[in-house]
């Protein structure tokens, strides 16, 4: 299982820190930002280099890479008069793979509960290569014994419990060299984004997202694009192809 695949988003108190490291082909940049109030984030730092080691959203050198990304904390770091520990790195490389799965566990007669919800969400086990990493594992909607498109199926009663549910995978060599790479920089990976997603939730409004609407991000060395359906991921990819390669 992947990084991302069915957490528990995070709880962060008033006044922590979140960085995250945006790893591309032309230039990567970090963000430092504290928490404020209603878990709204406050940016106080910003750091950006010119990108070395990366081709086409993957990691060609490790050690020139690395240096890049130190250099982009670095300079964040000073900015914020903080210093990070761990990130979230965004990956735009490693062939990400985008599917749509229909699963189900029985729940026996009585109320669904959070730990029913995970059971269902980790049921794609064997559907998935084994030079594959599950990146995220975003559920559509839920199902309860003949009903469906229930949102949210907590505290109801069923027999068996269905849930559709959008997979998007990566090469397993791809994320572990991002992985490393970061590591070498003297961090921690704290969860790996798909580009695309990230590009999504920090562009469109959540009425953008519900009402259905595709973000596509043109990189340098890259182009993705991800489809938003009733606020939910439903389709996400890279191309290796970027504004680069315009002339």
């Amino acid at each position: 299982m992947g990084f991302n695949a069915m957490r528990r988003p995070r709880t962060r108190a008033r006044g922590s820190i979140v960085a995250a490291v945006d790893l591309g082909t032309t230039k990567v940049v970090c963000f430092i930002a504290r928490v404020a109030d209603e878990g709204k984030a406050q940016v106080i730092g910003i750091g950006h280099q010119a990108s070395r080691g990366v081709r086409a959203g993957s990691i060609v050198e490790l050690d020139a890479a690395e240096k890049t990304i130190a250099l982009a904390v670095q300079a964040a770091e000073q900015m914020a008069g903080e210093t990070v520990n761990e990130v979230i790195v965004n990956l735009s490389g490693g062939h990400p793979a985008s599917q749509s799965l229909s699963l189900q566990v029985p729940v026996g007669g009585r109320e669904v509960t959070d730990n029913d919800l995970r059971r269902a969400a980790r049921a794609f086990n064997g559907n998935i290569a084994t030079d594959a990493e599950v990146i995220h594992a975003v559920p559509i909607s839920y199902g309860l014994d003949e009903v469906r498109g229930v949102r949210d199926p907590r505290g109801m009663v069923g027999e068996s419990l269905s849930i559709d549910l959008h997979l998007i995978t990566a090469n397993t060599g791809a994320v572990r060299n991002l992985t490393a790479c970061v590591n070498r920089a003297h961090l921690e990976v704290e969860s790996v984004i798909l580009s695309p997603y990230a590009s999504g939730l920090a562009c469109l409004v959540p009425d953008e997202r519900e009402l259905g609407c595709t973000v596509i991000d043109m990189g340098g060395g890259t182009t993705s694009l991800a489809v938003f359906i009733e606020g939910r991921l439903v389709f996400a990819d890279c191309l290796p192809v970027g504004g680069a390669h315009v002339t």
